[in-house]
């Protein structure tokens, strides 16, 4: 648009439409200057090429820069979103009670330990010594061969079970095995009954025990 100022301000126009202006207004005085070169003489026609050439060397005037028109964004308009609806329903039994937290009893401190003597192991009893018939002191006789036994030739072993007192006698004498003959039997009971024995002992002390006694007979040939 074509803009209208007072007597003191300066006649301005757009830059586009000025340039179109100047342009029209040199081809006018070219034109003007080419009619009077060819009525004018060759004196004046110097001076009138030099006048055009100087009008035609005028450049018309730079274009001002079109500044670039930046539309502004348009603002993002934010659709509420609907609230969502909680309905709170009404339980017909009453909320419980809060627990109450009871304080639990601290544990007694500990006790001291305190060790017991150990008990006093058992005296160990003296070991059994059982009685003894073959002690080469006793002098035990050997039991007499019978003379009919001899002469039959009679052989065989006697085991007699005897009851030895606390004083070395033999209080009992009892045929545990017999030898199959009984003059021979007969012999070793005569004889054990005479003998002296080495009482059983626990330690010191001296008590009654068994103890088997065997008699052998056999012919020396």
């Amino acid at each position: 648009m074509t803009q209208y100022a007072s007597s003191h301000d300066t006649f301005q126009l757009p830059p586009r439409h000025a340039a179109l202006s100047l342009g029209a207004v040199a081809s006018v005085h070219v034109a003007v200057f080419a009619a009077l070169w060819f009525l004018a003489s060759p004196a004046e026609r110097i001076q009138t090429d030099v006048l055009s050439v100087r009008m035609i060397s005028v450049s018309p005037p730079a274009e001002a820069p079109v500044k670039p028109v930046v539309t502004p964004p348009k603002p993002v308009v934010e659709t509420p979103r609907p609230k969502p609806v909680v309905q709170r329903v009404r339980s017909a039994e009453p909320a419980p009670a809060p627990l109450e937290r009871t304080r639990e009893p601290e544990p007694p401190p500990p006790q001291p330990v305190v060790s017991k003597p150990a008990p006093p192991e058992p005296a160990l009893a003296p070991p059994v010594v059982p009685p003894r018939f073959d002690a080469g002191y006793l002098n035990n006789p050997a039991p007499a061969y019978p003379a009919l036994s001899r002469r039959n030739g009679e052989e065989g072993k006697v085991l007699l079970r005897v009851l030895v007192s606390a004083d070395g006698k033999a209080q009992e004498v009892l045929l545990h095995q017999g030898s199959g003959f009984v003059r021979l039997d007969d012999a070793a009971l005569d004889a054990v009954r005479r003998w002296r024995f080495v009482p059983a002992r626990r330690g010191d002390d001296a008590f009654s025990d068994w103890v088997i006694v065997p008699v052998v007979f056999k012919l020396t040939r």
